[in-house]
């Protein structure tokens, strides 16, 4: 530890230990955009690195201010609390050892702490809001590293550890990456979260200059990024804005997409997943090991569709690498878990449809909740290129969090729908008669 990050981790830890809940947020934020993710403690076996440690920070904030009592069981909280155990589970069978277990282990706490912890600091459309001006106010100073790193070549944050001095150079462009654990994912987490910086032009329009320049810093990081990934999924990002003026007809278009890609997988000579390997945005771009990390998962499903495979070095994938969260799923946890991890994106898809639909008078919440649909989006097609680690998995939770918070509060707007019984309507309809007041139709 350096002593510049035990000062960030203590002073953010005091923060969010003191701050009105709203707020609580942030001190997390600027841990995960400010202090390089070299930066952690290991006791016997324990690694806690420091979002770990402010995830144990705002623990003891729930428990110390009863804010946990707040909390209200949903179905994506026991999905993604299931799919914990399932990946703990099969892993652990999996190597059959104490460290693989210790190893899920802290996966699982990251999972289910951070989740579990946003979704009792995020309980309403204001909190969500303030969470969203967090990130908006740290997106310029981020902008200003990344400027500073693509103009020296030098990253200002490698004193910290974890991130190389000297910035990678891929096909004559550097590939800037400040305090993240990875250019591209530097790249998915502004993409991820300009969707919902731009929803905030129907709250406040005053803060059109601010919101400029959110909207800005993150496009502008994703170009120094010099990565492939982000770019695409700032496309997919477009594209799902673009279907909001279709979103009364989403099934329609879903089954359109279903089958158009039945279709492609039946008339081409590759599969259909060799698409992936078309997907050379950025000159230098890997596209074509993606295609067959894919390929290779399907072509091996029976060896890890169980509890998973201890070894993918025979499937031909360059060193190993799995470039794909959903592969990654199946090969660390087996059809189960993969099961799992596709139901609670199922689930937050479901959860944001049913939001927008009671707020169709509400502009901002309407665009809030379809700007969190998009985000989701964009992570759904990222996992197809990368898999989440570091700062990155923190924007996962968080905005999973997001939608499960307010699809709680528009749960609880909707009027309830009362159902009188035969006899109860007759008892109705002979009271208005006396009185002259029409009787209700059912």
């Amino acid at each position: 530890m350096h002593p510049l990050g035990i000062c960030a981790v203590v002073l953010c830890g005091l923060v969010l230990l003191s701050v009105p809940r709203r707020y609580a947020v942030w001190p997390m934020i600027v841990m995960a955009c400010f202090v390089a993710p070299a930066q952690r403690i290991v006791v016997v076996g324990l690694d806690l690195n420091f979002l770990r440690l402010m995830v144990l920070a705002g623990w003891t904030r729930l428990v110390l201010r009863g804010e946990i009592g707040a909390f209200r069981w949903c179905r994506l909280d026991v999905l993604l609390v299931t799919w914990a155990a399932s990946s703990t589970i099969a892993y652990t069978v999996l190597t059959g050892s104490v460290e693989a277990f210790i190893n899920r282990m802290g996966m699982s706490y990251d999972a289910v702490g951070m989740y579990v912890l946003f979704r009792c600091l995020i309980r309403d459309w204001d909190d969500a809001t303030t969470a969203v001006y967090g990130f908006m106010l740290v997106s310029v100073p981020i902008l200003l590293c990344f400027a500073i790193e693509h103009a020296s070549g030098y990253n200002v944050f490698a004193f910290l550890g974890g991130v190389p001095a000297i910035t990678v150079i891929r096909e004559g462009r550097l590939r800037c990456q400040g305090a993240f654990a990875h250019p591209i994912l530097a790249g998915c987490f502004c993409a991820s979260m300009t969707p919902l910086f731009v929803a905030q032009w129907w709250r406040a329009r005053r803060m059109s200059l601010a919101l400029g320049a959110s909207v800005f810093s993150s496009l502008a990081i994703i170009v120094l990024c010099a990565s492939g990934t982000p770019v695409t999924a700032v496309g997919f990002g477009l594209v799902g804005a673009a279907m909001f003026w279709l979103r009364f007809h989403m099934k329609w278009i879903c089954a359109i997409a279903v089958g158009v890609t039945v279709g492609l997988h039946m008339v081409m000579k590759a599969p259909v997943w060799h698409l992936v390997s078309r997907l050379d945005v950025v000159s230098g771009n890997t596209s074509w090991h993606r295609y067959q990390v894919i390929d290779q998962a399907i072509k091996h499903f029976d060896e890890w569709w169980l509890v998973g495979s201890a070894s993918i070095s025979h499937w031909g994938v360059h060193a190993g690498d799995i470039t794909n969260q959903y592969v990654l799923e199946g090969v660390t946890g087996g059809a189960v878990t993969l099961v799992l991890f596709l139901s609670i994106i199922f689930a937050a898809f479901g959860m944001v449809g049913r939001m927008w639909r009671v707020f169709q008078r509400d502009p901002y919440r309407l665009a809030f909740s379809w700007a969190l649909g998009v985000s989701l989006f964009i992570h759904c097609t990222s996992y197809l290129a990368v898999t989440y680690f570091g700062q990155m998995i923190m924007v996962w939770y968080l905005h999973l969090a997001m939608i499960a918070s307010l699809s709680c509060a528009s749960d609880r707007r909707r009027a309830p729908r009362v159902r009188l019984s035969t006899q109860e309507v007759t008892v109705v309809r002979g009271l208005s008669s006396n009185s002259g007041v029409a009787a209700p139709a059912s």
